[in-house]
């Protein structure tokens, strides 16, 4: 008899196991419950200030403004989700409510005219696996190191960690508590007319044990968005890149997670692979973060996040659905505390090192909510257009004419079998030959920026720059070219390097000037061989510490431009890479650097009217002239669906911008056509001898620069496009759009369309024909 009942016991058990996963509600209700006793000990620690007034909009809430709870299966069996979980309100003003969740700490937005709503975390299945669920629900995501390895980590993930809510003004300040790994820190939440701010102040981080922060990814599912919603994240791949939201793609492994700014050069595993002491292989070739934002949509629902303190330090997510089994689509910012790199000591190999003390200073996000026709990238674009305007102050340059921008090379040296010669490839009287050319091919607005005019040409004695190389004419024509360039309406801008040296220039002692790495050796930078990526040691140079070179070469240097008469400075570096100094005599942060470029930059344009950058990263906007080489383009990333103009939408009008130049182009149609649509201004760069002189030195991008080989397709573009320039100055992009698969249309503000197609047929747009491989302006400035 008990055997009998012992395997009647057994298979009425395995009848229940294999009934069970049948039944989706009974699931869900045993995870809620998994969840519940998961919380238990994390809440019932937790202290709370509350007042009267919030224990009634908290009972009220749920009632008036929450989405409902489940979501009832239709006919064809549709999961049970679970219920919003911030419920209480902890805020509200004209526009916007705030609630809070007690449990995790995470918030939901509600607009209070259209009843929108924007949650910290999506509303889940009730099939969600219950590890996924406490890491979505996590307000923060937290990675930590002991020694060698990083962990993640985050509330609920164990028992003993502890949440505290406390009320301030306009929101409410989370402390959160590792309680094993004897980590503290806070985020604050606070109401605005547009959104809301969240701050990491500085004061509340706290390591009372081993464990050392690493990074703090705050609201990692923000207004995240399931796999078969209609939109799109948006990141800050370049020029901009859109990634949509699909079920059926290929499986991801990683997604993407970028440096704002790019990578530091002081650490080498930032772009470096397959280290060892001798060697080092360049990461591919990739468009980098000049904005510090990112965003998202779905269903007429958006939001742009801008990272506002803590940009130098802090990476751009986004993570396509399927990574983790999450059918989800996410992007945040991540706050990075310390930075790794790995060092060599004898032959033990390569030791994996982090940062010593964290990085200071309190961290902020600012999220613009948007809604209906502004919850796409065009919308989030001229959000931070605004966003530089009314809060960064920075103010619109006006184009009074179409200017062409063209970059002439003076001089180099080369390498002799012994020594070296100095290599003229344009004189200043040669430029002045240059400019009538130019002129007499009816181009009149030209700007032109001058290279390799210092001693010893382009890599000569950098950060050093006088005096002025004689072999070109010395200070004196330097002087009279500027003269006669302002006579005819020419801008001349003169090239400076303060932040790359090469190793044998006399104008700098590395000992004293270069930064230093993790192994607290001066940190070389190389050049790389083209086909492997392999660094080339014989291309040796330093990275300049920034408050010395400034103190000890630029400084100095204000008082010889300024008697030179030019029209400003173009400054190599400074807009397309930062680093820091890792020297623990003078240890510098990556903003201290910026800060210090900035304050710079400042007073060459007080001294000589002008300075211009390349790539323009968004520490410089508002403080240049121009832009060189903006980005145009995204890094086409496997998971990455389209490139869009979010830079050239959030910038336009504020800072002119020209595109690379027309005689290195690698795909001259395509290149053009993108110029056009992001309404870039043409640019070259030119020399007045042949290109062939310039064999054995270390120039090697310019493989076609003669001017007399440019001049005339030069001009026939600049014709062609001028009436599109002309229509477009000044003005702001009001709208861009995917017409079809390779027609494009962009939207100025005064009602300007320029139409672009890449295909190799002709595209028909309203009853007008658009060319294959061609562009169309309709409405020019009317």
């Amino acid at each position: 008899m008990r055997k009998q009942r012992k395997w009647l016991i057994i298979v009425a058990l395995l009848l229940v196991v294999s009934i069970f996963p049948h039944f989706g509600s009974v699931e869900g209700e045993t995870r809620v419950q998994a969840e519940e006793d998961a919380g238990k000990s994390a809440t019932a620690t937790a202290t709370e200030t509350t007042t009267d007034e919030d224990a009634a909009a908290a009972s009220e809430a749920p009632v008036e403004e929450s989405a409902a709870e489940t979501t009832e299966p239709d006919d064809q069996g549709e999961v049970k989700l679970y219920p919003v979980s911030a419920t209480k309100q902890i805020a509200e003003n004209d526009s916007y409510k705030m609630y809070i969740d007690d449990k995790t700490g995470n918030v939901r937005l509600v607009d209070k005219r259209t009843k929108k709503e924007w949650l910290g975390t999506p509303q889940l299945p009730r099939t969600t696996m219950p590890n996924n669920k406490k890491f979505m629900d996590a307000a923060v995501h937290v990675k930590y190191t002991e020694g060698s390895d990083t962990v993640q980590t985050y509330l609920a993930k164990e028992k003993e960690n502890k949440l505290k809510i406390e009320t301030i003004d306009g929101g409410a300040k989370v402390t959160f508590q590792f309680v094993k790994e004897k980590l503290e820190f806070a985020l604050e939440y606070r109401l605005n007319e547009k959104g809301f701010e969240l701050s990491i102040p500085e004061a509340s981080i706290k390591e009372a044990g081993k464990a050392k922060f690493v990074s703090i990814e705050p609201l990692p599912f923000w207004n995240a968005a399931a796999d078969t919603e209609e939109g799109a994240i948006f990141l800050p791949d370049g020029s901009g890149a859109l990634m949509k939201y699909s079920a059926k793609h290929p499986q991801y492994f990683a997604g993407y997670s970028e440096m704002i700014y790019g990578a530091d050069p002081a650490y080498v595993t930032q772009s470096h692979t397959d280290i060892d002491q001798m060697w080092r292989q360049k990461l591919a070739p990739k468009e980098m973060v000049a904005l510090p934002v990112f965003g998202n949509y779905r269903d007429d629902v958006g939001s742009l996040g801008i990272v506002t303190k803590g940009q130098y330090d802090a990476k751009i997510n986004g993570t396509p659905s399927g990574i983790r089994a999450i059918s989800y689509y996410r992007t945040s910012a991540e706050f990075v505390y310390r930075w790794s790199d790995v060092i060599f000591i004898g032959t033990s190999g390569e030791i994996p090192f982090f940062q010593g003390n964290w990085i200071k200073g309190d961290r902020q996000l600012r999220y613009v909510l948007l809604q209906d026709k502004e919850a796409d990238y065009v919308g989030m674009a001229q959000a931070y257009g605004k966003f530089l305007k009314e809060e960064q102050g920075v103010k619109p340059l006006e184009q009074t004419a179409v200017p062409f921008k063209v970059k002439l090379l003076g001089g180099i040296l080369r390498d002799e079998v012994l020594g070296n010669t100095f290599i003229s490839m344009t004189t200043f009287d040669q430029a002045r030959e240059i400019i009538d050319a130019f002129q007499k091919k009816g181009i009149a607005n030209l700007e032109l920026t001058f290279s390799g005019w210092s001693d010893d040409g382009l890599y000569g004695d950098q950060p050093d720059h006088f005096p002025v190389e004689k072999k070109l004419g010395g200070a004196k024509d330097l002087k009279d070219l500027a003269a006669y360039a302002a006579n005819k309406g020419v801008s001349l801008y003169l090239e400076a390097n303060y932040a790359r040296a090469i190793a044998d220039s006399d104008g700098m002692k590395k000992s004293k000037d270069a930064i230093r790495g993790m192994d607290r050796e001066v940190a070389p930078s190389t050049d790389y061989y083209i086909g492997s990526r392999w660094n080339d040691d014989s291309r040796l140079y330093y990275w300049m510490k920034p408050e010395r070179v400034i103190s000890k070469h630029l400084n100095k240097e204000l008082k010889d431009y300024s008697k030179l008469g030019i029209s400003g400075v173009h400054l190599s570096f400074w807009g397309n890479t930062l680093y820091s100094d890792i020297d623990s005599k003078s240890l510098t942060t990556r903003g201290e650097t910026a800060s210090a470029w900035v304050k710079a930059t400042d007073a060459i344009r007080e001294t000589t009217g002008g300075a211009s950058v390349d790539y323009g990263f968004a520490y410089m906007l508002g403080h240049i002239d121009g832009i060189s080489g903006a980005p145009l383009d995204s890094s086409h990333f496997i998971y990455n669906d389209e490139t869009v103009p979010f830079y050239q939408i959030a910038v336009r009008g504020l800072v002119p911008y020209s595109a690379n130049p027309i005689n290195l182009r690698n795909d001259a149609q395509n290149e053009l056509l993108r110029m056009v649509e992001y309404g870039a201004l043409p640019s070259l760069e030119l020399t007045y001898e042949p290109t062939t002189k310039l064999q054995r030195t270390l120039e090697d991008r310019l493989w076609s620069s003669e001017y007399r080989t440019w001049i005339d397709d030069a001009v026939q573009q600049y014709n062609e496009l001028e009436s599109i320039y002309k229509a477009i100055a000044n003005q702001t992009i009001a709208d861009h759009e995917k017409l079809s698969n390779n027609v494009y249309q962009t939207t100025y503000a005064n009602g300007t369309k320029v139409i672009v197609n890449y295909g190799s047929a002709s595209a028909t747009v309203d009853g007008l024909s658009i060319p294959a491989a061609g562009y169309l302006m309709r409405n020019g400035g009317k």
